[in-house]
């Protein structure tokens, strides 16, 4: 097992996927988001995930982005075989345990799973569970449909900020450079809700918040929203804005996600 910090120790050569479809098994894929932290209606969210080996002795490693930075941990899983799986039931807790000289706990971000060449491709899933409630986000292999850039805007649907949900989203860029993304939050007739918002993204950052607070309307109660995501520049070196969204129930905590689709 080998542990290294700070920047990529991975170099990926995306042309060897360009033909995978939205969830072809994959030798990189992608878990939007990955959590380990108490929540605020009580109780810990902790993320499980199951990783399938598709053609047989795949090693795994995993690269986990959070906001600030990244840790990654070689040898998290070497496979017996074929369809082979193995299960986590939180996936931070086993890279702490892997990686202790860091603090996963109270932490949330991507996690880029990868085996050790384009031979070897594996299928996950991962589960954030709290209690009795849980949500779940698939593996999302390398492929653009799965990532917004400039001239390939994306959204994420059915958001809302009111008594009962709370929103988040997160968004992890795989660009080897900066990317500036504008965001817009869009009412059932296509009415603007708030103030468009810009972010920056640096190289291989992760960053979450809640889009109705950065729009400037968090105290509000909208429902039947999404949010239209449009990079506006940057974007060089890779596929682009990997996002999710979520929402949870403000008395109960269960949750659920929300993957972006394509808005061209």
């Amino acid at each position: 097992m080998k542990i290294f910090v700070g920047s990529l120790a991975l170099v990926i050569a995306l042309s060897g996927n360009l033909l995978a479809y939205d969830n072809s098994p994959d030798r990189h894929p992608l878990i939007p988001e990955v959590i380990w932290a108490e929540a605020s209606g009580g109780g810990t969210w902790a993320t499980e995930m199951q990783i399938t080996d598709m053609t047989g002795g795949s090693v795994i490693r995993a690269l986990f982005f959070y906001a600030g930075g990244v840790r990654g941990v070689y040898g998290v899983w070497a496979s017996p075989g074929k369809w082979c799986s193995v299960k986590y039931s939180n996936i931070l807790s086993t890279l702490q345990s892997l990686d202790p000289s860091f603090a996963y706990f109270g932490r949330v971000g991507t996690i880029w799973l990868s085996t050790q060449d384009f031979d070897h491709k594996i299928q996950a899933q991962a589960r954030t569970v709290n209690g009795n409630y849980g949500k779940t986000f698939p593996g999302l292999a390398w492929v653009a449909s799965n990532f917004a850039n400039v001239g390939r805007s994306m959204m994420i649907m059915d958001l809302a900020n009111n008594a009962t949900y709370r929103t988040a989203v997160g968004f992890y860029n795989s660009c080897s450079d900066y990317m500036t993304v504008e965001f817009k939050l869009i009412g059932p007739n296509n009415n603007l809700i708030g103030s468009a918002f810009t972010k920056t993204f640096a190289y291989q950052e992760f960053k979450s918040f809640n889009p109705f607070a950065e729009a400037g309307v968090g105290s509000g109660s909208y429902d039947n929203v999404w949010l239209l995501i449009n990079p506006t520049s940057g974007g060089i070196g890779g596929l682009g804005l990997l996002g999710f969204g979520s929402t949870a129930n403000n008395y109960t905590n269960d949750t659920a996600a929300h993957i972006a689709v394509q808005f061209q």
